[in-house]
């Protein structure tokens, strides 16, 4: 009888003090990244902050601080400046790497999303919150460097920024066709990649 009393004791014990496993949402994406201050490799998540949905990947996640989610759910605040490089991937399986400014430019202005990243041209984009009433915005610099003159071109308005790409390839009219119809990321991409096979 005894042992009898003991096992369902130990067995309600069991039940009542264990731990329950913490499970991620759909929300919290993978993550790896590093710190400025040390070499180590952090994989993780990070709780995705969409502006207008959570379960689409948005550069708010990132934007001023992050926050990262261990395997027992305790949410540890990581600050923008604090990051050298991370890689995330969404709920699509697209890996988004993104680097601190400093490696590319001479001043740290924030974390850059590596767009597109060939031998002669990179392609990044940074984003920064901007102070509305109304509501919070997300406003997006881009920036293309030409690594055989280690020129920058800032992505301004189409327009200007068509007149900069025609003279930096006015060597290839078929590049300059492309730059006529471009239109979005993708279409920048395959001017960049034919570029790249020149």
């Amino acid at each position: 009888m005894k042992r009898l009393i003991f096992l369902i004791s130990f067995l309600c014990f069991n039940l009542f003090f264990s731990q329950k496993q913490f499970k991620y949402k759909d929300t919290h994406f993978p993550i790896k990244y590093i710190l400025k201050n040390s070499t180590d490799t952090i994989r993780t998540r990070v709780q995705n902050m969409g502006l207008y949905t959570n379960k689409k990947f948005s550069s708010a996640t990132y934007i001023n601080n992050m926050y990262v989610i261990d395997s027992l759910g305790n949410k540890t605040k990581v600050p923008e400046q604090d990051i050298a490089y991370m890689e995330i991937t969404d709920l699509q399986n697209v890996k988004r790497k993104i680097i601190s400014s400093s490696t590319v430019f001479s001043k740290d202005f924030g974390l850059l999303e590596t767009i597109y990243e060939g031998n002669k041209t990179a392609y990044y984009r940074s984003a920064n919150y901007s102070v509305s009433i109304y509501s919070p915005m997300i406003i997006y610099s881009d920036y293309l460097i030409f690594k055989t003159d280690k020129s920058i071109v800032e992505l301004g308005s189409a327009g200007r920024f068509k007149i900069k790409m025609k003279q930096k390839f006015s060597a290839y009219p078929d590049i300059l066709l492309l730059i006529d119809s471009w239109k979005y990321d993708n279409d920048l991409i395959k001017i960049l990649d034919r570029y790249e096979r020149k």
